[in-house]
């Protein structure tokens, strides 16, 4: 029932992966708090790993040299939308709105105005009939997931676990598709004063990456790039050859 109304596929084979593949996505940035988005870039280039990022329109607009450096980096952007609102309130023409939005601001920031995306994640991973109308109209193909931590409910005194499991799952299935947030935008129930308790707090998010990939790559697991659309896949490789 899950993958009915969201985006989780709880197996690599059905996101597109090969045995042995592993992709990260980080959702909700750029975040220059705590020098996060910066920091989750230094973390892959050290390992020459490329991942996906799903941009808010509203965040790219914030931090538009950030955007950069990932398209230049040779990440993939994946539309998250303009301003992150909840699916279950927005009809179709406001999601194509809030897609159509997010590109302006991703071309902007990248030098391409003619820019569109071809890979969109739904906000909160909630796919809904508006959604899949959206995306139809809009010819973007969903960003899914293999397994989800729930690591918006965790800061810097309590990730750990978050990470273990998401290593679990990875090698028990010996891939699959995973999600960090380096941005900070799921509303939370309840403020906490404490900075370094808050799940606000996404400072964590670099070191636990670092983890991963240093982890999964010893036990020779592969990082690749979301599966995309053969055109796309084409054109991205042509301008990292450039």
């Amino acid at each position: 029932m899950l993958s009915l109304f969201t985006i989780l596929r709880p197996h690599p084979r059905r996101v597109g992966l090969k045995p042995g593949e592993v992709v990260l996505t980080f959702d909700d940035g750029p975040n220059l708090q705590d020098n996060v988005t910066p920091s989750l870039l230094n973390i892959l280039q050290q390992h020459s790993v490329k991942a996906g990022f799903c941009v808010v329109g509203d965040q790219v607009q914030r931090h538009p040299e950030v955007v950069r450096r990932m398209h230049q980096s040779g990440h993939l952007l994946i539309n998250h939308t303009q301003h992150h609102e909840h699916p279950v309130r927005q009809n179709t023409a406001t999601l194509i709105d809030e897609i159509c939005s997010c590109d302006r601001a991703i071309g902007e920031a990248v030098g391409l105005p003619d820019y569109r995306s071809t890979l969109f994640r739904a906000p909160f991973g909630i796919v809904t009939p508006a959604v899949r109308r959206a995306v139809k109209r809009t010819s973007v193909q969903q960003v899914l997931l293999t397994h989800y931590g729930w690591d918006t409910r965790v800061g810097p005194k309590d990730y750990r676990p978050v990470v273990d499991i998401m290593l679990e799952n990875a090698r028990r299935l010996r891939g699959g598709m995973f999600v960090f947030h380096d941005g900070n935008l799921c509303p939370q129930k309840k403020l906490e004063p404490d900075w370094n308790r808050s799940v606000e707090n996404r400072s964590w998010v670099p070191e636990a990456v670092d983890r991963v990939i240093t982890e999964l790559k010893a036990d020779g697991l592969r990082f690749v790039l979301p599966p995309q659309p053969e055109a796309e896949s084409q054109t991205h490789q042509q301008a990292q050859a450039a």
